[in-house]
């Protein structure tokens, strides 16, 4: 905290004599030193701060209440002079010229020129920014309890409690199954992701295997979850899971899974929540730090009540009214090239804040916080209400984190290869059978089919029969007789060589007529295989010298040829 004498330092004797001459002090020095010496200690006499706090009119008064009552008597300049008014800032020269303190823009203005407030730099979560505060000393003198000002909202602004909402949509923990599936898409698929989000083809594929919904924002989630643990990564141009990373997070509780997320999604940065506002064209990648957002809003949900519903619109009100520069660095609201898709018109200056800004804590609340499993989501006659969970409450700290073993779960395999796997199984034993059989609808159960066609695309992954015959014995009870027999068939089919090649098919009409070219020496020559009674396969080369010799031999040829 900064005293009176501190703050005066830095002061020119110019507005040293001007702010005396609000507090009646006639100074009689002539230099700084001297004149801070003598400003101070007037300024803090209990006599001369009280007849000044009583020449203040109320609405002063009240403003001068507001930034005592803030902690360290400080805010954001910013924020103080948008409800205020602006403090012009002057060298000496200018402000002999203009006389700011004759005709002040506002009460934020009054006051600083008498003394009451200052401006200073200080660290915040946005970096260095100007504050205004009350020294701290001068804030002791002031009689502040002598106030005709009215501190207490009027009671139309008190918000109603919200009770129970008309309609709920509670948080589940599909995003740890989504994932499961991004990854063993990534791992049968060549996949090519840009700026952390898939191709619009691969997307539209992946959604149809989702639990969750399909929003492209909460696809670009899962990409950047995956990133940021390190769970998939570029590999030769194509995006891949990573072995040994995927499989421990994989083979980990769900629990221990939706934490991990939650971490996750705290601290990176390939997810920014401004890029997936409807409404709103980006001309420059990433004006903002999305981690800033998240610690805001993490803060002002700890505020919260434990297990109530509250307004989204309240939340936003709140975070406006307290920390509206959440995300801004020294306020600046001129800077990003945002524009409204509709009306093609730039959102710059504080008065686009709900529409940047609150728009992303909104979406933030509706989005990732629900898809993360830690905010309940309701309607509320049309407005929108949330709710902390057991992972939202441990989220902000109000609770442990929670710690549930999974439940025993088994796969169900029927006749024709169908296999339902329950959500409850773990991820690594749903990631590996993904991997050799065709997938159904998403659901609980998941629904695959064990077919040809994926076990063939399991050898191409490295994957041996004997390996799938392995963990379906171990994930259920006992194997039907069809798909054991369909493994072994496979399993002796995957031995063989097969060669495809082009052959002429020569017919005869009669059966002695084909016998007598294959066991003619000259003719049989020529022949390949026998096909049939009236049938010899000729390879393709020889079409013409067959030809040619059977007329000598004196047959009857028709040529097809």
């Amino acid at each position: 905290m900064i005293n009176l004498k501190s703050t005066f330092v830095d002061y020119d004797l110019d507005l040293l004599i001007i702010i005396a001459h609000r507090w009646d002090v006639d100074l009689d020095a002539r230099d700084v030193r001297a004149a801070v010496e003598q400003l101070t200690e007037a300024m803090l006499t209990p006599e001369r701060a009280a007849h000044e706090w009583s020449r203040l009119e109320d609405r002063e008064r009240g403003a001068l209440q507001v930034l005592l009552g803030a902690p360290e008597h400080k805010m954001p300049l910013a924020k103080y002079t948008r409800i205020y008014g602006d403090i012009r800032q002057m060298g000496p020269d200018k402000r002999k010229r203009e006389k700011p303190h004759l005709s002040p823009l506002g009460i934020a203005e009054i006051l600083y020129y008498r003394g009451l407030l200052a401006i200073a730099y200080d660290q915040s979560s946005t970096g260095a920014q100007p504050f205004v505060y009350v020294p701290s000393d001068l804030a002791e003198a002031l009689p502040t309890h002598e106030t005709g000002y009215d501190l207490s909202q009027p009671d139309e602004f008190d918000e109603p409690q919200i009770d129970q909402p008309d309609t709920f949509q509670r948080a589940d923990t599909a995003l740890v199954d989504d994932l499961t599936t991004l990854l063993a898409y990534l791992q049968i698929e060549s996949v090519t992701i840009k700026g952390f989000t898939l191709g619009e083809e691969e997307r539209q594929v992946l959604e149809n295997y989702l639990l969750g919904p399909a929003y492209p924002a909460r696809v670009a989630l899962l990409v950047a979850l995956a990133t940021e643990l390190g769970l998939a990564a570029v590999q030769d141009n194509l995006f891949k899971p990573v072995p040994a990373v995927a499989r421990k997070w994989l083979e980990q509780p769900r629990t221990q899974q939706v934490h991990s997320l939650v971490q996750a999604w705290q601290v990176t940065t390939h997810y920014n929540e401004l890029q997936h506002i409807q409404g709103l064209v980006l001309e420059k990648t990433n004006p903002n730090d999305p981690t800033l957002l998240r610690k805001t809003i993490k803060a002002f949900l700890d505020v919260m009540p434990e297990e109530e519903w509250f307004s989204v619109e309240e939340f936003v009100e709140m975070v406006k009214e307290e920390e509206p520069d959440f995300q801004r660095p020294a306020a600046d609201y001129d800077s990003w090239y945002i524009r409204d898709e509709e009306t093609d018109t730039y959102l710059k200056g504080f008065e686009s804040w709900d529409n940047v800004d609150g728009a992303m804590l909104r979406v933030t609340l509706l989005g990732p916080l629900h898809w993360l499993g830690l905010l309940d989501y309701g309607d509320s006659q049309g407005r929108p209400t949330v709710r902390l969970t057991a992972y939202g409450r441990a989220y902000v700290e109000q609770a442990p984190w929670p710690e549930v073993p999974d439940p025993e779960a088994s796969l169900t395999l029927e006749a024709d290869g169908t296999i339902s796997a329950p959500r409850a199984i773990s991820r690594y034993s749903r990631f590996q059978l993904a991997r050799f059989c065709d997938w159904g609808a998403p659901g609980d159960p998941f629904e695959y089919r064990l077919t040809g066609s994926g076990i063939t695309r399991a050898s191409q992954q490295g994957i041996k029969v004997e390996n799938i015959r392995t963990f379906l014995k171990r994930m259920t009870p006992q194997l039907p007789k069809s798909i054991v027999e369909m493994l072994d068939q496979w399993e002796h089919k995957s031995g063989s060589t097969l060669v495809l090649s082009r052959r002429i098919v020569l017919e005869t009409d009669t059966e002695e007529a084909a016998d007598a070219i294959w066991n003619t020496p000259e003719l049989r020559r020529f022949a390949g295989t026998r096909l049939g009674p009236r049938a010899i396969a000729v390879r393709e080369a020889m079409g013409d010298a067959l030809l040619s010799t059977l007329r000598e031999q004196g047959f009857q040829v028709e040529s097809e040829l």
